[in-house]
């Protein structure tokens, strides 16, 4: 049995960010390889030129689409056929554990998106694109999960349904000239290599690497090469499915990351777009308890990158966590990024996006996400703000205080039933708390999980992206 790890824990984040001392992203360290690993099988198209001045290398602008995008149909092929998935246990048909599904020591969340799912994600985005206007490229990329990509023929439909026809539903869905990305396709073509944790419900750097080619594919420049930058790598990892969801027995995880030779300057905000303070698009310094903040240090309101050496072209990256492993590479391609997590920054996007001249946004969320009221509310919260500015910000203060004080009188009723209580029959207490918390147990199973009512109203696994 493998020896599970420390909890991934957001004291340990507040722990790390509080007292680490975080390097610049092209110092050493000794995790680091200065070669790619050859067990993760990229084949480069070219070697890569010498650096020229950010002038010579600016790429031409993509076209805004004049009508809904046409590369919205998924291909069925990238590379050739789509891999087989060897099934090494045919007779094994895996187990549930604490709503999780497990099978060969491997985790996956379950997905059962439908179609009015997608069709109200496809308006969300829509939306937003028509908020932020024609001036402003928008690109949209929804990654597949786990459970989407590599388990055998023999479990299709029955843990997730298609995230194919899921995806391709989305991106043929747009009412506004919104530019899909097909990272499916791409992953899928791929699906043998490394591209999932095995206790995580996150991707790793490789797979948002094929994510970040196809994206490239769709906005016209040349991808940077693996084998360009320098690799580092921290073993012996255990993440969410062995903490938060405690399934026992996984397989340990290797989290790789990818990093320029030069440094990046990089500043982080606060939720209100104030504070700046020094920091790093790679954590060198995350070890196997942190390893899954190695990624921009876990998840921050906003971040902004400066690239000596980009196109000459300013991005910004609106994203959940799925886009930490997902955001270094445009770091490293674009010479100004924004990074900006859609739950946690409290500003009106378009002025944002108007005062740093931003000419391209992707917003890039998994699939799970995009059936989450977290998310689909927090793309929803930004095009309402700019909508009722000054009104708005009012509304949500007011909003506030009414919570506050709600929330006194609750302490002041509070205090009143405690004092009541003791003059109460403590039988009766005690069977009312009892009858009391196997209710409010139930209520956090059917709220928090999947279990048998996936289509609860918080939509699939909203506490992933609180």
């Amino acid at each position: 049995m493998i020896k599970k790890k420390s909890v991934v824990s957001v004291v340990l984040l507040t722990a790390l960010l509080g007292t680490t001392v975080l390097s610049g992203c092209g110092s050493d360290n000794k995790a680091e390889e200065d070669t790619q690993s050859s067990t993760e099988s990229i084949v480069s198209t070219a070697a890569p030129e010498e650096s020229k001045d950010a002038e010579t290398e600016k790429p031409s602008a993509p076209a805004e689409p004049s009508e809904v995008d046409p590369l919205v149909k998924l291909a069925e092929e990238d590379n050739g056929p789509i891999p087989e998935i060897e099934d090494p246990t045919p007779d094994n048909m895996g187990e549930d554990v604490n709503n999780i599904f497990v099978y060969n020591n491997v985790a996956y969340e379950y997905f059962f998106g439908d179609e009015s799912m997608a069709q109200h994600y496809a308006d969300v985005i829509s939306s937003f694109k028509n908020m932020i206007g024609p001036g402003i490229t928008l690109y949209n990329v929804v990654v597949p999960t786990h459970v989407g990509v590599d388990l055998p023929a023999k479990f299709d439909g029955e843990k997730s349904t298609s995230q194919k026809d899921y995806l391709n539903k989305i991106v043929t869905s747009y009412s506004a000239n919104v530019r899909g990305v097909d990272a499916y396709n791409k992953i899928v073509h791929h699906r043998n290599e490394y591209l999932y944790f095995n206790s995580d419900h996150h991707w790793t750097a490789l797979g948002a690497y094929y994510a970040y080619r196809s994206f490239a594919q769709v906005a016209g420049f040349e991808p940077l090469e693996l084998s360009s930058l320098k690799t580092g790598k921290i073993e012996d990892v255990y993440g969410s499915f062995s903490s938060a969801y405690d399934v026992p027995d996984l397989k340990a995880d290797t989290v790789t990351y990818y990093y320029p030779s030069y440094k990046i300057d990089c500043k982080r905000y606060d939720e209100n777009g104030q504070n700046p303070m020094d920091w790093s698009i790679i954590n060198k310094d995350a070890d196997s308890d942190t390893a899954m903040y190695a990624f921009l240090g876990g998840d921050q309101p906003l971040m902004v990158t400066k690239n000596p050496k980009g196109n000459g072209k300013k991005i910004a990256v609106l994203k959940e966590s799925y886009g930490n492993a997902f955001s270094p590479f445009i770091c490293y391609t674009y010479s100004e990024t924004h990074l900006i997590d859609l739950r946690s920054l409290k500003i009106d996007i378009k002025e944002y996006l108007d005062k740093n001249n931003i000419t391209d946004v992707i917003i890039i969320n998994n699939a799970m996400a995009t059936a989450s009221s977290v998310i689909v509310d927090a793309i929803s919260d930004f095009v309402n703000r700019n909508a009722l500015g000054a009104d708005y910000v009012n509304n949500a203060n007011d909003d506030e205080n009414d919570e506050d004080e709600n929330e006194e009188s609750y302490e002041e009723d509070e205090g009143d039933s405690d004092d009541n209580a003791d003059e109460d029959n403590g039988d009766d207490t005690g069977d009312d708390t009892g009858d009391n918390t196997g209710d409010e147990g139930d209520d956090n199973n059917n709220d928090e999980g999947y279990g048998d009512d996936n289509n609860n109203d918080e939509g699939y696994g909203d506490e992933y992206y609180e």
